[in-house]
Formats: structure tokens, sequence, C-alpha cells
């Protein structure tokens, strides 16, 4: 089975904390630790974590301290959009489900509710699906979904 891949800052982005984030700083000249957490309502713990992430693919940086206070604005632009919407490389989906959507497939997307309970669950059924097909399943740990997309063999006529 082939993997979908995506770059580094896309897959970064696709993360709905992550993006909230991106895309208030985005939005703004700068902002503080203090700000990004009361435009986005996540803990001081989870603030950092993700904005690590952000920092650590070279979208935002911590551009300055002031006494406790530290500062925040973006490095990268991105179409948070476009990334999130599937829009990324070509190579993204593999050749096999290009040939199937090509030929007239149909596909299906479900999506999936920002909530970790909503996303964990979707990732072990599909982890069960995988193993009840024999299909090897590589998703890293740290992979939530945000949509299942199911594609069918285009109807004969």
């Amino acid at each position: 089975m082939s993997k979908i891949r995506v770059d580094a800052q896309t897959m970064a982005i696709a993360h709905p904390t992550r993006r909230a984030l991106y895309e208030a700083l985005r939005d703004s000249e700068e902002m503080s630790t203090v700000m990004l957490q009361e435009s986005t309502g996540v803990t001081r713990y989870h603030l950092y974590h993700h904005l690590q992430s952000l920092e650590s693919n070279e979208l935002v940086e911590n551009h300055r301290n002031q006494g406790r206070s530290r500062w925040w604005r973006v490095t990268t632009q991105i179409d948070t959009q476009a990334a999130v919407a599937g829009e990324a490389p070509s190579t993204a989906l593999p050749d096999a489900a290009k040939e199937l959507l090509k030929s007239g497939a149909e596909a299906h997307l479900i999506p999936i509710p920002s909530t970790a309970t909503d996303q964990i669950g979707a990732k072990k059924a599909v982890e069960e699906i995988a193993t009840a097909f024999g299909v090897e399943l590589d998703l890293p740990f740290t992979f939530m979904p945000n949509g299942i997309l199911i594609i069918g063999p285009p109807r004969r006529s």
C-alpha cells in the first residue's frame, strides 16, 4: 500500500490547534505567548508543544524575549486552507488513487470532528480495518485524522 506523503510544513499545519496558532500569528505582526493562549484557549503546556512544532518546521519563530514574555511571529507564509484541502504537492496521493479518480471513481470524505477522542477513535478504526485486510499501515504515533477518504471503483454503465 502506498503511503500518502506531504511536506513537513503541511503536516504541521494539518493539526487544528497548530493551524489556529499559525493563523492567529499570520493575521498579526507578532503575539506574545499569553496573547496566543488567550486567542486559542490552549493550555500553556500544549501551547508550547504546538509552537515548538511550528518553530521546528520553520513556520514561526520566537524572535524576542522581553522580561518573562516570549514574542512570536510568522517566518514562512503558507496558504493554510490550500494545505489542509490537500492542495499539497501532487505526490500527496498514491498513483493508484489518482488513476481511480481519473477513471471516474467515486470519492467520499468522512470528516472527523477535531476532538482528540474522535480522532483517536478514527485512527484506531482505520488501523483495525487495515489489520482485517492484511494491509501493513505504518501511521506515526502523532497522526490524527481530520477525515477519512474512501475511493470506490467507477460505476459501470
